[in-house]
C-alpha cells in the first residue's frame, strides 16, 4: 500500500517537473523563435503565433462574415472545405424564389481562400489585419473576384471584414504577396503596408471557355490599419504607371493636369505614338 503510494507521488512529482521543463524552455526569445512561436516582450511569455490563433478562431468558434460586394448582404463563412490543395472558408446566402409557393433556390457563394491568408501588421494585442483573396459565384453563375480586408480582435475573438477590391471575373492563378507590412508606434503611423495580387484573365482575343493568359497585377496600399480602431482602414487601389505617360518626370500621369485620365485604362502598359 504504502509502495504504491510513494510510486503515484512520484509520478505526480515527475509529470509536474517535465511540465516546468517544457514551459521554462520557451520562457525566453530564443526558444519561443525555435518552436515558431510569438515572443511577448511585456509578459515575457512564449504565446501562439498570431496566424495559428486566427485561422483556428475562424474555421469553428467564431466564423467570418464577409460582406457581398454583390448584394451588399452578410455572407456567414461557416463551412470550411479544401480543394486539391487550398482551404476555404465557405458561406451562403440561400435566397427565396416567391411565388404560390416558396421555393428554396441557391443564392450566392462565397469562398475565402485561407492558403492566402496574410497578417499585415505584427500586432499581438487590440487589432490585427489580414488580407486574403475571395471569390462569389453568384446566382447568374458569374465567379467574382475580391481582395478582402479585415481585422482581428485578440479581446473578442472576433473578424471584421473591412474592405474589398475586385480583381477580375473569372481569374485564375491568383498569387497575394506581402510587400511590406503596416507599422504603427506609439499612436503614429511609421508605415503604410503595400500588397499584391498577381493573377491571370481573358485576353481580348479569348472567350470565356478559354483558360485565362492574360497576366495582371493589382497593387494594394494598406490605409489607417490602426491598433486600437477599425472604422478608417481600408484598401487603396496603385496603378503603376509607364513613364511614356509621365513627359515632365513629375511621378504623375499627364493626364491627371487635364482630368482626362480613364479608370478603365491599364497605364503601365506604353503610350501609343
Amino acid at each position: 500500500m504504502f509502495s504504491t503510494f510513494n510510486k503515484v507521488l512520484l509520478g505526480l512529482v515527475l509529470i509536474i517537473a517535465v511540465a516546468y521543463f517544457l514551459q521554462s524552455r520557451a520562457n525566453s526569445p530564443e526558444a519561443c523563435a525555435n518552436i515558431e512561436g510569438l515572443w511577448d516582450a511585456s509578459e515575457q511569455v512564449c504565446k501562439t503565433p498570431t496566424d495559428k490563433v486566427v485561422f483556428q478562431s475562424l474555421s469553428k468558434p467564431n466564423p467570418v462574415s464577409i460582406i457581398s460586394p454583390e448584394t451588399q448582404m452578410a455572407v456567414v463563412l461557416n463551412k470550411a472545405e479544401q480543394v486539391d490543395d487550398t482551404i476555404y472558408f465557405r458561406g451562403q446566402n440561400a435566397m427565396l424564389a416567391k411565388g404560390d409557393k416558396e421555393a428554396g433556390i441557391q443564392g450566392e457563394i462565397i469562398y475565402l481562400n485561407m492558403s492566402q491568408f496574410t497578417l499585415l501588421d505584427d500586432n499581438f494585442k487590440g487589432l490585427t489585419y489580414f488580407a486574403a483573396p475571395y471569390i462569389v459565384n453568384t446566382k447568374n453563375n458569374e465567379i467574382n473576384a475580391y481582395a478582402g480586408l479585415f481585422s482581428y480582435d485578440f479581446k473578442t475573438d472576433q473578424a471584421t471584414h473591412l474592405s474589398s477590391a475586385f480583381l477580375g471575373n473569372d481569374i485564375r492563378e491568383t498569387e497575394l504577396t506581402l510587400i511590406q507590412k503596416s507599422v504603427v508606434k506609439q499612436n503614429v503611423f511609421v508605415q503604410e503596408g503595400l500588397i499584391k495580387f498577381t493573377f491571370k484573365s481573358h485576353g481580348s482575343n479569348q472567350t470565356r471557355t478559354d483558360y485565362p493568359n492574360q497576366a495582371n497585377e493589382v497593387l494594394l496600399q494598406l490605409v489607417a490599419l490602426d491598433p486600437n480602431n477599425n472604422s478608417k482602414a481600408s484598401f487603396r487601389s496603385i496603378m503603376r504607371m509607364h513613364p511614356s505617360w509621365d513627359v515632365n518626370h513629375d511621378g504623375i500621369n499627364d493626364c491627371e493636369e487635364t482630368a482626362s485620365c480613364d479608370p478603365s485604362f491599364d497605364y503601365s502598359q506604353p503610350k501609343a505614338n
